[in-house]
C-alpha cells in the first residue's frame, strides 16, 4: 500500500482555566427555619437579609395546591442573616410581588431599588397560557420604594408563552442579565442565557453556548465577580442536580463540579456566595433535611481551583497535495502513552485539543492510508503565547515556523479589508461571513420567526453600508435524515432568507441561496460517527459568507 504523508499545522493559543475533577472545600449547616415542604431559591438582599422561595402559609379559600409535587404554590419570604448563617424575623416580601401563582428566584441591584424575579407568567391580574395550556414560568422587574414594597412590576420583554424564562442573575457591573429558558435552539432542556441591560432597556437575549450548557437542564445561575456558578442535571456529577462553577473570561472548556458537600447524591441547586465574606447558601433535598428541599448555610474554606489550560489547534493536510484530510484522528497523549483527548478532524481538516499548560504530550495523527506519526512537545505557561509547528507525519521531522505553509496561505474575498470590520468575522480559512446570531428554524420547517427577522435586518444593514457587497445565503443540515430531504429542506431555508432580503430592497444580483443539506459539515458528525445533539447542532446553521466587498 502507498505510504501517504500527512502534513499537520498545530497552533497552541492562549490559556484557559479548567477541572474536571470536584474542587473547593465549605463548611455547611441546615438552617433552622426550613420547612417539612419545599424551602429554596436564596438571595441576598443587601448584607444582612436573605430571600428565599417557600410554599404559602395559613388559610386560603382559593384552591392554591400545585399538582406537581401536592404543595402550595411558592411566596417569597425575607429573613435577618444571624452570624452563624441561620435566619431570624422571617416575613412574607412586602409589596406587589406575591399572588395566588408561583414566586421565586430573585437578584437585587446593588443600590436595593430594582429587583428582577421569576412568576408564573401571570400579569395584570391573568394567566398566560401556552398553546397546550401550559403556565411556564416568566421573569419579571420591580422598583423597591423607601419602604421595602415592590413597586411598578413589568414582564421582560422577551418572555413568551410557549416557553419558560426566569431565574435572574446579575454580572457585577449590572450591565448584564443572565437567566434560563427552554426557547427554541437551545442546547438542551433548559440553557443559560444573558441578556444586555442598557439605557433602552434590553437587548437580544443570547446563549451562553455549548461549553455552558448541555443536553440535559441547567438552572440558577449567580455570578461572583468573573466566576459563574449554576447547577445541571447532566451526566458526570454526583447525583440528580449539581452545582458547577465556570468563569465568565478566558476560554473553559468544561465547568468545575464543586466538591461535597455543596454537591450530594441528591439535587443541589440555587448556589449563592458573598464575594467578600465566602459565606453564603446552596438548596438541596439531600437526606437530613426537615423536608423537601432545604436551605443550607455554608462557608467556604478553600476557593474553586481552576487549572490552566491552553487550546491546541490545527489543520490536517496531505503534505504532497496541500489537500485537507477529511476523517483524520488527532491525539494528544501523555508520557506514558495514555490517549488524554483525541478528535476527528472537521470538514475543514481542523481540529481542536485542551492541554494542561507546562506539560508535556505527545501529538498524534492518523488515517488509513496514511502513516502515523506522533511526536512529544511541552505546553507553555505563557499568555497568548502562539506557538507555529508543522509536523512532517511519516517522517517525524518537525520544524518551527513563524508563519503557516505557504499551501495553507488563505485567500480572501475581493475587497477585504486587513482590518475586518466588527460586522464581518472569520470562520474557517478564506471563509468570511456576517456577525450575526445564528438564525435558528423549527423542526422540518422553513418559516422565519421575529428573532431571526432582527438578525437578517443586520445583513440587510450591511449591505446598505457596502453597496458593492455581493453575499450568498447558505443554509446547512446535520447528516441525520435522507440526503434528498435534507437537501430540499435547506434550500427552502435559503430561499426564505434571500426572499426576505430581497423585500427589503436589496438588488437579487447581490445575493444568492443556496441549501447545502448535509454536505458541508463543520465537524466529524457524518453518517455512522457517533455525536451528541449538540454537535449534530453545530452543523444546523444558516451563513452569509461574503463574496466580494
Amino acid at each position: 500500500m502507498k505510504n501517504y504523508i500527512l502534513a499537520l499545522l498545530l497552533c497552541t493559543v492562549g490559556v484557559f482555566y479548567a477541572q474536571t475533577e470536584g474542587s473547593g472545600k465549605y463548611a455547611i449547616n441546615l438552617l433552622t427555619v426550613n420547612s417539612k415542604n419545599s424551602d429554596f431559591g436564596t438571595a441576598f438582599y443587601g448584607e444582612d437579609k436573605l430571600v428565599f422561595a417557600s410554599p404559602k402559609k395559613g388559610i386560603t379559600l382559593v384552591n392554591d395546591v400545585w399538582v406537581d409535587n401536592n404543595q402550595r404554590f411558592l411566596e417569597l419570604y425575607v429573613g435577618d442573616i444571624l452570624p452563624n448563617g441561620d435566619l431570624e424575623n422571617v416575613s412574607l416580601m412586602k409589596g406587589e410581588v406575591n399572588t395566588r401563582y408561583h414566586e421565586a428566584d430573585v437578584v437585587f441591584t446593588r443600590d436595593l431599588k430594582t429587583v428582577y424575579f421569576t412568576r408564573n407568567n401571570f400579569y395584570n391580574k391573568k394567566l398566560a397560557r401556552s398553546e397546550k395550556e401550559m403556565a411556564n414560568l416568566a421573569m419579571f422587574k420591580a422598583s423597591v420604594n423607601d419602604k421595602g414594597e415592590w413597586v411598578n412590576i413589568i414582564p421582560m420583554p422577551f418572555n413568551n408563552v410557549e416557553y419558560s424564562v426566569g431565574h435572574p442573575a446579575l454580572s457585577p457591573d449590572e450591565k448584564t442579565l443572565y437567566f434560563i429558558s427552554d426557547m427554541p435552539g437551545g442546547y438542551g432542556q433548559t440553557d443559560i442565557f444573558k441578556v444586555a441591560i442598557n439605557q433602552s432597556g434590553f437587548g437580544n437575549p443570547v446563549n451562553l453556548g455549548w461549553k455552558i450548557n448541555s443536553p440535559s437542564k441547567e438552572f440558577s445561575p449567580f455570578v461572583d465577580g468573573e466566576v459563574l456558578y449554576f447547577s445541571s442535571d447532566k451526566d458526570g456529577g454526583m447525583g440528580g442536580f449539581d452545582v458547577y462553577a465556570t468563569r465568565l473570561v478566558d476560554f473553559t472548556p468544561e465547568p468545575v463540579l464543586l466538591n461535597a458537600p455543596i454537591n450530594s447524591s441528591a439535587d443541589d441547586v440555587t448556589f449563592i456566595i458573598n464575594s467578600k465574606t465566602r459565606k453564603g447558601y446552596v438548596s438541596s433535598n439531600r437526606s437530613g433535611g426537615k423536608g423537601d428541599d432545604d436551605l443550607y448555610s455554608f462557608i467556604e474554606e478553600e476557593p474553586v481551583i481552576f487549572k490552566c489550560r491552553q487550546l491546541i489547534t490545527g489543520e490536517v493536510r496531505d503534505q504532497n497535495t496541500t489537500e485537507i484530510i477529511r476523517g483524520a484522528v488527532v491525539a494528544i497523549k501523555d508520557v506514558d502513552g495514555n490517549v488524554v483527548e483525541e478528535v476527528v478532524v472537521d470538514e475543514e481538516g481542523m481540529f481542536e485539543l485542551p492541554a494542561y499548560c507546562d506539560t508535556s504530550y505527545k501529538l498524534e495523527g492518523s488515517k488509513e492510508g496514511y502513516t502515523t506519526q506522533s511526536k512529544s512537545l511541552t505546553t507553555s505557561m505563557e499568555a497568548d503565547k502562539k506557538l507555529k509547528l508543522l509536523i512532517l507525519l511519516g517522517t517525524g521531522e518537525i520544524l518551527e515556523q513563524v508563519e503557516p505553509v505557504a499551501a495553507i496561505v488563505e485567500e480572501k474575498p475581493e475587497g477585504m479589508p486587513e482590518v475586518l470590520p466588527e460586522e464581518i468575522v472569520k470562520v474557517r480559512p478564506s471563509t468570511y461571513v456576517v456577525n450575526i446570531e445564528p438564525i435558528y428554524f423549527e423542526l422540518n420547517s422553513s418559516y422565519l420567526n421575529k428573532e431571526a427577522m432582527k438578525e437578517l435586518d443586520k445583513v440587510v444593514d450591511l449591505m446598505n453600508k457596502y453597496p458593492e457587497m455581493i453575499i450568498e445565503s447558505g443554509s446547512h443540515t446535520d447528516s441525520r435524515g435522507i440526503v434528498g430531504y435534507n437537501t430540499w429542506l435547506s434550500t427552502r431555508r435559503a430561499s426564505s432568507t434571500v426572499n426576505y432580503i430581497l423585500e427589503k430592497g436589496i438588488d437579487s444580483s447581490r445575493i444568492t441561496g443556496k441549501g447545502y443539506g448535509e454536505s458541508q459539515l463543520i465537524n466529524g458528525c457524518s453518517d455512522g460517527v457517533e455525536c451528541t445533539e449538540v454537535q449534530h447542532a453545530m452543523n444546523r446553521r444558516t451563513e452569509f459568507v461574503i463574496i466580494k466587498m
